[in-house]
């Protein structure tokens, strides 16, 4: 494991961690890019200007607009409170959900539990589907030409926080000849086709739904808040949509590449993994590395995973490049600890995830009947709202008005049985929490001297 100590450039972490025989180099997008900016939240607040505004008012601003997710222009006043009001009627109930339950609740400790116990094994994700549906809602209302434009109009504007750019790759390419480049994201279609323009990617992956006649279809899971004054144009049926987050990335990869599992295949992941997100790389992975992250990587892997080398590293934006003073990385700037010195430093945290995944796992086949009994639920309701979505999408009037309400309902049952199975999930979400603290634990023990077998910690395992 190296920890870099002083912010690098993209290239100089490279030649430290990405050898020339790597055959899979995978980056995440939103945050590993660009720091500190999530481009698909940015498209949603730029598709409310859009609306508000209009394109040829957002072109003529394309020179002076600042890196915000805001536009007011108190000249159009008109303009600007219907911005405000279809920004507000989108994210407020979102945002601040994501605000209380993610960005503020993940990190409080007394708060965490409680989110383990209320939406599961994997809160993190439940909380972000509610402002990712919101997003796919809004981007149905205008075509996929203009979101494209709307998407590589914010990449370009906040090129300066950018911190890897398509010079970087094209070094990259030419270190490591047999290389293959992925971008992988849970952001929408248009961000990461605009994300493959600019820098010269092929292949992508991103969360999906059905695209139509040019434009990107709504969700099937409906919300009131979400839909604004009309109903959807089109709906996207549940197997049609595919959300790219968390082990669905990894499933996408395998699936589309065979040999990246072959232990003589040189893999590389990079992400910033704001919230722990993208963890699970670590079981896929020769080698992780985390940039710009809050969350950095556990030293800590199953048995079974291939994963060799973890780095972590604060990256130079391009702006901070442009400010920088040209030099190297000092050779004590980085702290290397082999496996000898992670065992010592770990021997004390050990114990107690072993215990903690043997608790899991009794936990887990003593309720694995009951839910099996919700997924079953939940896999039937599926293909009622698959038969309800087609009846919409393929019906007008009063026909179609009955299917959008059995929509409705449906979606309320749907997120009732999802609430449903994090309640029966409730032992394991708690145990997920306790082995998350864990790992955070062996985490932060690499920067600290070592411990004594008798150090407490802030979770119980009886």
């Amino acid at each position: 494991m190296v920890i870099h100590r002083e912010p690098l450039d993209f290239r100089t972490l490279c030649e430290h961690a990405v050898p020339p025989d790597t055959r899979y180099l995978v980056l995440d997008l939103d945050r590993t890019f660009h720091f500190g900016h999530n481009i698909g939240e940015l498209l949603g607040w730029e598709v409310c200007a859009y609306m508000a505004y209009g394109g040829e008012y957002l072109r003529s601003r394309r020179s002076d607009r600042k890196r915000s997710r805001f536009l007011f222009d108190w000249s159009r006043p008109w303009a600007t409170i219907r911005y405000l009001a279809r920004g507000a009627r989108l994210w407020a109930y979102p945002g601040l959900l994501y605000l209380f339950m993610v960005k503020l609740g993940m990190r409080v400790g007394v708060v965490r539990p409680w989110l383990y116990r209320r939406f599961g094994v994997d809160p993190v994700e439940a909380v972000q589907q509610v402002p990712r549906t919101a997003l796919m809602h809004h981007l149905s209302d205008l075509p996929m030409d203009t979101l494209r434009e709307l998407a590589r109009d914010i990449w370009r504007r906040y090129e300066p926080d950018q911190v890897i750019d398509a010079e970087d790759l094209a070094w990259l390419r030419q270190r490591c000849p047999n290389l293959r480049i992925i971008i992988s994201s849970a952001s929408p279609q248009p961000v990461l086709e605009a994300a493959a323009a600019e820098l010269d990617v092929q292949d992508i992956f991103y969360t999906a739904v059905e695209e139509r006649d040019g434009y990107l279809s709504s969700p099937y899971s409906l919300h009131r808040l979400f839909l604004l004054l009309r109903p959807p144009r089109r709906i996207s049926p549940p197997s049609r949509v595919h959300i790219n987050a968390g082990e669905a990335k990894m499933a996408r990869l395998l699936e589309r590449f065979p040999d990246f599992a072959d232990p003589a295949v040189h893999t590389v992941g990079i992400t910033d993994t704001s919230y722990g997100e993208d963890h699970a790389w670590s079981s896929y992975f020769k080698t992780v590395i985390d940039i710009n992250s809050p969350a950095p990587f556990a030293p800590v892997v199953f048995a079974g995973s291939p994963l060799r080398e973890i780095h972590s590293a604060r990256v130079l934006t391009r702006a901070e490049r442009e400010r920088a003073q040209p030099g190297r990385q000092r050779a004590d700037s980085q702290r290397t600890l082999v496996a000898s010195d992670l065992t010592a430093r770990l021997t004390h945290i050990m114990p107690r995830i072993e215990l903690l995944l043997e608790r899991y796992a009794q936990e887990a086949d003593a309720i694995d009947s009951a839910r099996e009994v919700v997924k079953h639920r939940i896999a039937a309701l599926a293909q009622e709202i698959e038969r309800a979505v087609d009846s919409f999408n393929s019906s007008s009037g009063p026909e179609r008005k009955r299917a959008l309400s059995r929509l409705y309902r449906y979606s309320r049952k749907n997120r009732h049985l999802y609430r449903v199975l994090a309640r029966t999930e409730r032992g394991m979400a708690v145990l997920t929490c306790m082995l998350t603290e864990a790992f955070e634990q062996s985490r932060a023990a690499i920067d600290a001297q070592p411990a004594t077998p008798n150090a407490s910690y802030p979770f119980e395992t009886a």
